[in-house]
């Protein structure tokens, strides 16, 4: 799959703590996902979104 887009990094760090909380708890278990946002929403870091202009996939499925 390839997504092709416009990229927008932000430095909010309400949202950055937010989105890190949020990767936290799928990556790392809900139990760490407030430990794992406190340490990567500080000041430096950035979140990336993608504003998708096309996505192309191949949907090759054998049976």
């Amino acid at each position: 799959m390839q997504i092709q887009g416009r990229a927008v990094a932000g430095d909010d760090l309400d949202e950055v703590r937010r989105v890190a909380t949020l990767c936290g708890a799928r990556y790392m278990g809900a139990d760490r996902a407030d430990e794992f946002g406190a340490r990567n929403g500080v000041p430096g870091e950035l979140v990336v979104w993608i504003e998708p202009t096309r996505v192309i996939a191949n949907l090759n499925v054998s049976g």
